[in-house]
């Protein structure tokens, strides 16, 4: 009979020895489920950072875009008038310098949405441009709309008579960088009609 107690409490024993093992195995342990919740996090932010530097760096471009038009707007401006006043006979740089007017110390606005566009000097610094949206699409005026981001300023320095550097400055803030941002476009103009000079 002692054989048969025995044998059973050997057995019994086997069992709380098979069950304590398989507790043991059914969950994770506290480092377990951390390491898998860090892989996750860092599964996660990493798309997240890309995407955020990607659109960073899209709105940065289209701001360069849209201030490098509005840049090279004023210079194929200053051309039209240099060649209005070519064909009507006047001084090749009548409405640009001047009284009044730009030089290269004297900063100017032009606005290039009026009919008969000229430099209008700005004093210490030029306001900043307004956005209208109409029918015709979006505009960057100084008569009208809401303030824009964009400053656009405009130098002209006579070099000669028959010659003339335009030096376009503009400057924005984008929301996704801090600080000011500038593009300077120049570009020399010349007096294509032989005589017209002053």
């Amino acid at each position: 009979m002692k054989i048969k107690n025995l044998k059973s409490c050997l057995s019994v024993d086997r069992l709380k020895i098979k069950n304590y093992k398989n507790s043991k195995q059914r969950g994770f342990t506290i480092l377990e489920t951390l390491v898998a919740i860090f892989i996750l996090v860092l599964s996660i932010t990493g798309p997240m950072v890309f995407a955020q530097s990607g659109l960073r760096a899209s709105f940065q471009s289209r701001d360069q875009i849209t201030a490098f038009y509005l840049a090279q707007d004023v210079i194929e401006t200053v051309k039209n008038i240099r060649d209005d006043n070519a064909i009507d006979g006047d001084d090749w740089l009548v409405g640009l310098v001047g009284a009044g007017k730009c030089s290269s110390s004297n900063p100017c606005m032009i606005d290039t949405t009026e009919s008969s566009p000229t430099a209008v000097s700005c004093g210490s610094t030029c306001p900043a441009l307004n956005i209208v949206d109409d029918v015709n699409g979006i505009k960057y005026t100084y008569s009208g709309g809401s303030e824009s981001r964009f400053t656009r300023t405009t130098y002209i320095n006579q070099i000669s008579n028959d010659e003339a550097e335009v030096v376009v400055e503009v400057e924005w803030i984008t929301p996704v960088r801090v600080g000011r941002n500038r593009i300077v476009v120049q570009e020399n103009i010349y007096n294509w009609v032989p005589g017209s000079g002053i």
